[in-house]
């Protein structure tokens, strides 16, 4: 049985196929990049099932439309008010992202027993406190690692932009040291704060898990924030999606 899996993202659009229940292909392309996923479907092969989600809606419907037209299998969109088996926490569950929901699947199904955090590090890095019955607790949102540097060069005058990379000291002797600093370092402190402060509110003195998925999230595997470290979690939650949807037909 092969599986096609898409997230479609604000900038990226996130793909694989499993054979059973084995990742065998994944890649990242640009969200509005529609004739470089035809090519990447073409290339897949046979397609038995198909299952994606999208936190861009204008262009969900499009996508859907591609994946039939490409593999002729008639995709599942993972929704809030699909039968996922979470509960979602929030009070208007509506508002909780589906990427958000594929990660914290991805992180039910690799990792059942445990209690988690899932931190998602793409263009917004998102913090999602999952139990270990099922039930997303909460989480927080703060603008992801890339966009630091880019907010601060388009409103202020002076700064330029810099490249995202681990600066080799926090101490920085230019201005362009100094910004790779406060981005890189930064954004590491926010996730750790941000981590311990969810981790007692959500698990109090029970242990918990801190799982880092997305493009950035092996850029910070030095400063050891992570428990488990995959960038692919969010395609483990849309096959677990899948798996469900077809079981329970």
């Amino acid at each position: 049985m092969r599986t096609l899996v898409l997230c479609l993202g604000n900038t990226s659009l996130l793909g694989g196929v499993f054979t059973g229940a084995r990742l065998t292909r994944n890649g990242r392309l640009p969200a509005g990049d529609r004739a470089a996923l035809q090519a990447d479907m073409r290339a897949a092969g046979r397609i038995d099932r198909a299952v994606f989600c999208s936190v861009v809606p204008a262009l969900t419907k499009s996508i859907a439309r591609l994946i039939r037209a490409e593999t002729g299998v008639s995709p599942h969109l993972l929704t809030v008010d699909a039968p996922h088996g979470l509960e979602i926490g929030y009070r208007e569950p509506r508002q909780f992202g589906t990427d958000r929901l594929a990660a914290a699947l991805g992180a039910r199904a690799l990792f059942p027993d445990e209690n988690a955090i899932v931190v998602d590090c793409g263009t917004a890095t998102t913090l999602t406190a999952l139990d270990r019955r099922g039930a997303v607790l909460g989480g927080a949102i703060l603008p992801g690692l890339a966009l630091w540097p880019d907010m601060l060069a388009a409103r202020t005058a002076q700064l330029p932009r810099v490249a995202v990379l681990r600066p080799r000291a926090a101490l920085g002797r230019s201005t362009r040291a100094a910004i790779a600093s406060g981005v890189f370092h930064g954004h590491a402190g926010a996730i750790r704060e941000l981590t311990a402060r969810i981790g007692a509110e959500a698990f109090g003195r029970r242990r918990f898990i801190v799982i880092g998925t997305g493009g950035a999230a092996p850029a910070l595997r030095r400063e050891k924030l992570f428990t488990r470290l995959n960038p692919w979690l969010i395609l483990y939650g849309l096959r677990a999606f899948s798996a469900r949807v077809h079981d329970h037909a």
